[in-house]
């Protein structure tokens, strides 16, 4: 048995489906009737020549009455075209007319915005009845009104001047759209380089741009100046304008249609979690604004607008397909992106070197994924050191072929001064990408040596015989510190304390057991952690004397009183714990500075 059928459309149904899940917030709408007068006012222009138009769109409000007007002076509907197009889901007028075009008019194609012949329908996410009132160049004023079901009412309009007001009797959820600069705001988010101007409330200053940055005169300049508009940033640290790329396809190349720029803000804020992004636009609608993967991986740093009409827009044209010709748009835009980065720091060192700075921790990161890029930063990106940032031809000037690092973020002075033990500067390795570009930067350098610092006390403090120093060592046990006595740099400290390599996560810990800040399910687990390292505590330092110190070695003479040799050893230990900067909070702190005090007042 055969037979066919029609499908059959529930239009509430549908409207839900749009509102509910096609289309991420309901601003869209005022974006989609937007493109739609926009490409009544192409449409004119192409289709009645007249030396005089001057094409426009208005955005209306009247807070009593809860509507918001579109209007436009373009070409408008005729009745056959309210009947083919506007009452018709998913065929377009406007899609229809640039494949007419595409072939001898493709100026005029490219500036037609609208695709799937549903745009008209979002008017339902912000509205419970819609009315249009519509006047074409061929044919009698009309009115259309639907309240979002399966049928709707034509009558005989009133609408005097050609083209189109689409009246919006407002949702409750979207009463903010009455307010003035709410409007301006959706404007500028969607509809920016959009040619038509675009007036809010019949301002006599359109709301839009009517042209992108990059189509400026001084385009350097005016895009500098977008990034501040859009973007919030005053000063990026470089700006790269976007052109058309070619493409490799084995048996032939083909040109990507390519505009926008890129831009380097001055720092980065969010480390790791960063990502490079995009605002994308195709033929100058905003499509969204935080496109994540048209960037290489590496360039999370760098963020831009791009406007390319070989990218396919969803059906929300809130986000752009994956698809062969992304992937080709994606490859221009990383051939720029790496050119423009090669150039950069040949020709402005002083500018990437910003770059490098402001976005090391980035950088250093996505290097260690992306190989072609490591190899173009990784002799000019600087690296955390005991003696500041340095490269690591700039460090390797230091120490000739070895590296000194420390996985342990150098935070305190204490850290720093025993990084510098050997006399040369130590990388801070704290940033869990750094250990992997070493190894790398290594790798390709095979006559460069590692040397991890890490907890290897006996590297930094070099053993000294304690015969001299056994009265100072007694007198320090019964102040309760347990002491050590070795040589190291500088002469200067006559003493440091370190912990444990655990020490501080075992107090973390113990901390947040008290505090029962540990979820039931890895109580269990932390406690048996913690009772592993019971003798681990902020009580377990060890104060290390500098045998090397000329005032450790005048206490260590038998001449000074004991009492006095006693009450300067308490001074210099409690100066080492605070020195250290680690294992105290603000009560310890408090009270080792007052043990302090104590002990200077026993030599005064």
């Amino acid at each position: 048995m055969k037979s066919q059928g029609r499908f059959q459309l529930h239009m509430p149904g549908l409207l839900k489906v749009l509102a509910e899940h096609l289309y991420s917030t309901q601003r869209v709408g005022v974006r989609e009737l937007i493109q739609n007068a926009h490409d009544s006012c192409v449409r004119r222009g192409f289709e009645h020549q007249d030396a005089d138009y001057q094409p426009r769109i208005d955005l209306t409000f009247d807070k009593a009455s809860q509507t918001l007007c579109v209007s436009d002076n373009g070409s408008g509907l005729t009745e056959s075209e309210i009947h083919s197009y506007l009452t018709v889901i998913g065929r377009g007028y406007t899609r229809e007319l640039r494949e007419r075009l595409a072939a001898d008019e493709l100026q005029t194609s490219q500036a037609l915005i609208g695709q799937f012949g549903i745009g008209f329908l979002s008017a339902f996410l912000l509205a419970s009845s819609v009315t249009v009132q519509t006047r074409s160049l061929n044919g009698p004023s009309l009115c259309w009104q639907s309240h979002g079901d399966e049928t709707f009412e034509m009558t005989a309009g009133d609408q005097d001047e050609f083209g189109t007001t689409v009246e919006l009797r407002l949702k409750p959820s979207v009463l903010f759209l009455l307010n003035e600069q709410n409007l301006i705001d959706v404007v500028h988010q969607y509809a920016d380089f959009v040619p038509t101007p675009i007036h809010v409330q019949k301002a006599v200053v359109q709301a839009n741009l009517g042209r992108p940055p990059w189509d400026e005169a001084d385009a350097a300049t005016a895009c500098r100046d977008y990034v501040k508009r859009r973007f919030g940033e005053a000063n990026p640290l470089w700006v790269m304008p976007l052109v058309n790329g070619t493409v490799n396809l084995g048996h032939d190349t083909m040109t990507i249609p390519l505009r926008g720029f890129l831009f380097i803000p001055a720092e980065s804020t969010v480390s790791i979690k960063e990502y490079g992004k995009t605002a994308v636009y195709i033929r100058g609608m905003a499509i969204c604004d935080g496109d994540k993967d048209l960037l290489p991986s590496w360039a999370r740093f760098v963020q831009g607008v791009i406007d390319c009409p070989a990218l396919q827009p969803t059906a929300s044209r809130e986000a752009v397909h994956q698809d062969d010709s992304f992937d080709s748009v994606r490859e221009v835009i990383a051939d720029q992106l790496e050119r423009g980065l090669r150039a950069l720091s040949a020709h402005q060192p002083e500018t990437w070197r910003k770059i490098a700075y402001g976005h090391s921790d980035v950088i250093v990161g996505w290097a260690c994924k992306d190989r072609g890029f490591f190899r173009m930063v990784a002799d000019s990106v600087p690296l955390k050191t005991s003696r500041g940032r340095l490269t690591l031809p700039q460090y390797l000037k230091l120490t000739g072929h070895a590296v000194y690092f420390t996985t342990r973020e150098l935070g305190s002075l204490q850290d720093k001064i025993l990084a510098e033990g050997r006399d040369v500067p130590a990388i801070d390795a704290s940033w869990f990408a750094v250990p992997a570009f070493l190894n790398r930067y290594a790798e390709l350098h095979p006559e460069t040596t590692l040397v991890r610092l890490d907890d290897e006390v006996d590297l930094l403090l070099r053993p000294a015989p304690s015969g001299p120093f056994e009265e100072l060592m007694a007198l320090g046990e019964e102040l309760g510190f347990c002491i050590r006595v070795a040589s190291f740099h500088p002469s200067d400290v006559p003493a440091v304390m370190t912990y444990p390599a655990e020490a501080e996560t075992v107090r973390d810990a113990m901390s947040a057991l008290d505090e029962n800040l540990i979820p039931d399910g890895f109580s269990g687990l932390v406690q048996g952690y913690v009772d592993q390292r019971r003798t681990i505590s902020a009580d377990t330092g060890t104060l290390h004397l500098n045998a090397a110190n000329p005032l450790i070695r005048r206490l260590a003479d038998s001449t000074v009183p004991t009492g006095r040799k006693q009450a300067a050893l308490a001074v210099i230990a409690y100066f080492a714990k605070l020195f250290c900067g680690r294992m105290l909070d603000a009560s310890q702190a408090t009270s080792d500075i007052g043990s302090w005090q104590r002990s200077l007042d026993r030599l005064i």
